[in-house]
């Protein structure tokens, strides 16, 4: 089995830079048109799971019509809770909550109201996943798609790789990118990242 890890589309929010996390933004325009690529990129989708977020849903809805399959909604393939900083920059948000930022930026285990903590993100994702993969292995899928936002992916990813969580913010994941983790004795990253399917033919 092959889990297709999509980050979700773009939406003017990512465009201006914003943090965004649980809030409901669509995707724009140019997400739309990202979302469409990304899915005529693909040649084979046995199941398609998203996060209850529009951002994801949209992209995955692309997808799901291309193949003509259902959507199933998993709750905890949502973004990461930091509405301490939603709409601010990243500039802001280190200019207007210096300490709360330090110490979540270093400390996967820190969270407080209104900031989930990383470690708390990477446990319900991958417990998410890993259901899926479980439900899907019964079900004969070779490729299922999950779609979902960057710090949820990358902390998974981190997971994947046995890397300490705080270094999730050594790599980037784009949006309508698309990553690779092989099922076999254990996951394994096969491709991170990939855009190529963005480019303008």
């Amino acid at each position: 089995m092959k889990l297709y890890l999509i980050r979700h589309g773009e939406t003017i929010w990512n465009e201006k830079g914003l943090w965004q996390g649980i809030t409901d933004v669509p995707l724009n325009e140019k997400g739309r048109e990202q979302a469409k690529k990304l899915a005529n990129s693909l040649e084979r989708v046995d199941a398609i799971y998203s996060s209850p977020l529009k951002r994801s849903l949209e992209t995955a809805e692309e997808i799901a019509r291309r193949f003509e399959k259902e959507i199933i909604v998993e709750e905890d393939l949502r973004e990461c809770e930091i509405s301490l900083w939603n709409g601010l920059t990243v500039e802001e948000a280190i200019r207007e909550y210096p300490v709360e930022f330090k110490k979540w930026s270093s400390d996967p285990n820190f969270g407080m109201e209104g900031l989930e903590s990383m470690r708390n993100v990477q446990d319900r994702v991958v417990k998410a996943i890993m259901k899926i993969v479980s439900q899907e292995k019964l079900n004969g899928s070779e490729i299922v798609v999950i779609v979902s936002h960057s710090l949820s992916l990358r902390a998974f990813i981190c997971w994947v790789l046995g890397l300490p969580l705080y270094l999730h913010r050594n790599f980037k994941l784009d949006n309508a990118s698309l990553s690779v983790v092989e099922i076999e004795s254990k996951p394994r990253l096969v491709l991170l990242n990939d855009t190529c399917h963005l480019k303008e033919s």
